[in-house]
Parts: C-alpha cells; sequence; structure tokens
C-alpha cells in the first residue's frame, strides 16, 4: 500500500501547477471499464482535444522499464480503446476506407499500434499507409532545442499510395514533443497531396502530446485551413527546457543541468486521472522516453527494419531518474517509486544483455 495521503495529492497539483481544472468525463460505447475519456477545454488549445485514460496508457508512462514485446502488447491493447473513441468522436467511420490515409513517422509511429489496432477492429482495412522519416543530423536525444530543430531533415519518405482526387482523413500517430517533426510531416504530405490534386480535410494526432506541439500544431492547421484532432495518451504534458523531456509532473532536469534553474513542470490531466497515475509515476520521469529505442525493431523504410535500442533506452532511463532523484526533495513515498522503477530497469537492462 502506498503511504501517499489525500493531503499528497493536492501539495503536487499546487506545487507543480498541475491543470486539473480544464478536463470533462465523456461517454465513449463499449471501453473497458478502466478506461476514461475525457475532453480538454482551454482556449489555447484546439477544441478537438482528448485525453485516453486507459490502464495500458498509465503503465506505459509510468514505467520506462517497460520494452520490447511487452510495450508492443501494452500499446496495442492502449490503442485498442484510442480506436473505439476516435470512431466515435470523429467522422473517421463515416469516412470512405480509400480517402483515410495513414501518415507512419518513422522510426517511432508504428509502434504506437494504431493502426493495427483499428485492423482488429474491422476497421482499419483498407486505409492508405505512406511514410516518412526525419532525422536530426545532429545527436537529438533529449535535445530537441532551436538550434537542433535547425538540423532536421526529411531523409526517407514514400508518398506513391496517395490517393488522386479525394478529400482525405489523415490519421498521425506519434510522439509531438515540440511539434517540430509533426509540422515537417503535415507540411510535406500537404504539398504531396497538392501534387494529386487531394486535399486533407482533417488530422487525427495519437500518442503522446505536450502542450507546446499542440499549440504549433494549432497555428499550422489553421494556416492550411486543416481540421485537427488529438488524442493523447494519459495527460497533454508540459515541455522540459531541453525541447525533449514529458513528464507528468516534477522538477526539470534538463533546465537544472544546463542553466542552473529549477523548473517545475506540470501536465494537464484529469484528477481521477492523476491519482491513479500518483502511485507509480517517478516524478520528473519522461513519459514516452525514447519511443523508438523502446521496441524490438523499427522500420526505417516501409519494408526495412533494424533494431530498436532497448538497451539504450534502459540506460538513458536509469541516468535521468537518479540525476532527477538528486535535484528533488521527494517524499518518501515518492523516493520508494524510484527505487522501485531503478529495480526494474536494471532487472530488464540484465535480461537484455
Amino acid at each position: 500500500m502506498n503511504p501517499m495521503l489525500k493531503g499528497d495529492v493536492d501539495r503536487i497539483i499546487a506545487e507543480y501547477h498541475i491543470d486539473v481544472d480544464s478536463t470533462t468525463s465523456i461517454k465513449v460505447e463499449d471501453l473497458k471499464d478502466s478506461t476514461n475519456v475525457f475532453r480538454v477545454d482551454r482556449s489555447d488549445l484546439i477544441e478537438e482535444l482528448y485525453i485516453i485514460d486507459s490502464v495500458q496508457g498509465k503503465n506505459i508512462a509510468c514505467h520506462p522499464s517497460i520494452v520490447g514485446k511487452t510495450l508492443k502488447t501494452q500499446a496495442f491493447n492502449a490503442a485498442l480503446e484510442a480506436a473505439k473513441a476516435i470512431n466515435q468522436l470523429t467522422d473517421l467511420s463515416k469516412t470512405n476506407r480509400d480517402s483515410i490515409v495513414v501518415e507512419n513517422v518513422l522510426r517511432g509511429a508504428p509502434g504506437y499500434e494504431l493502426h493495427t489496432a483499428f485492423r482488429e477492429l474491422n476497421a482499419g482495412r483498407g486505409f492508405i499507409d505512406v511514410w516518412i522519416r526525419t532525422k536530426y543530423e545532429k545527436p537529438s536525444y533529449r535535445i530537441h532545442d532551436d538550434e537542433s530543430s535547425v538540423h532536421l531533415n526529411i531523409v526517407y519518405e514514400d508518398f506513391d499510395a496517395l490517393p488522386h482526387k479525394k478529400d482525405i482523413v489523415l490519421l498521425k500517430p506519434d510522439t509531438e514533443a515540440t511539434g517540430k517533426t509533426g509540422q515537417k510531416s503535415i507540411e510535406r504530405i500537404v504539398r504531396k497531396c497538392e501534387e494529386v490534386e487531394s486535399t486533407i480535410k482533417e488530422i487525427i494526432l495519437y500518442g503522446f502530446i505536450s502542450i507546446p506541439a499542440i499549440k504549433k500544431m494549432k497555428e499550422i492547421v489553421k494556416r492550411l485551413d486543416i481540421n485537427l484532432v488529438a488524442f493523447v495518451i494519459g495527460d497533454v504534458t508540459e515541455l522540459a527546457h531541453n525541447g525533449y523531456d514529458m513528464t507528468l509532473y516534477g522538477i526539470d532536469e534538463s533546465s537544472w543541468s544546463t542553466i542552473g534553474e529549477i523548473r517545475k513542470l506540470g501536465s494537464i490531466v484529469d484528477i481521477k486521472t492523476l491519482e491513479r497515475f500518483l502511485p507509480e509515476f517517478v516524478p520528473g520521469s519522461d513519459q514516452p522516453g525514447d519511443w523508438s529505442n523502446r521496441q524490438t525493431s523499427v522500420y526505417v523504410t516501409k519494408e526495412k527494419k533494424e533494431p530498436g535500442g532497448i538497451k539504450e533506452h534502459l540506460q538513458n532511463s536509469i541516468k535521468l531518474i537518479e540525476k532527477t532523484k538528486r535535484i528533488s526533495n521527494y517524499a518518501p513515498w515518492q523516493e520508494t517509486i524510484a527505487e522501485k522503477e531503478l529495480q526494474l530497469l536494471h532487472s530488464t537492462l540484465q535480461e537484455s544483455n
């Protein structure tokens, strides 16, 4: 039994400026009893912004030790719940299959298992896949600042399957931290659609997504006259100083390490979700982690795969938690959570050797 008290929840909300006042519960049919869907109502964000709170999403967000086959299973089950919500809360189910395009942003996005989930629901057959890979030419782990974004290039694409003369609904699963990869991917597919006389009418995002990314996407789609809907796993995060870490709440380790400033981060989350996450979440940890590296293998083209990088992800997660522990004034129950996750990370790392 975790010794967290009600007073701890209230203190954390106040200390980290967590927004628990902008969510409204939405009823979605056929979901598991343990899954909740919330609509986020904030004027600085998009109108159709939803949070999918599932047990599997919570597990992935709270436990960077979940990798490989276990991650694939958890991601698939989280995506099943998301796909049901997407079908009911958007016009996707009313759209012709040959007008629904999935933009696979490589390396990590297919690992969200959204397309697989739609196929399981017999709703994804006939969806059209296109492929794009952007890459930071400089090392980018935990460094997605303005300088590094100058070196974000498209290194692979395959838009050959784009339908001609169609009004397209675009499904785009991916991690959106700064939104810069999302911007490049969207602007590229818009140009490719123009070449085949098609128009993107709506974009549906799914994955771990930050507040700054939503704001950036909002500007892009307004300029392009495209409707944007987003389904976020667990919570809409604030973004760390490095433009990379996406935490539920906690001290921004990158801010302390680079400029010596203590910065406290808090997300947009429903109180029910927050209370479910708190007994398992290491404060300040990065919820998606290095998403592609958590996977056993990842696509580098639509036909070619390579190892994801699990060992590297586990080592990096250990370092981040240990660094964050040193600068955070953890309560005993938070210290216990961090130690348990470190044990799991070390154990998983040993198994991967």
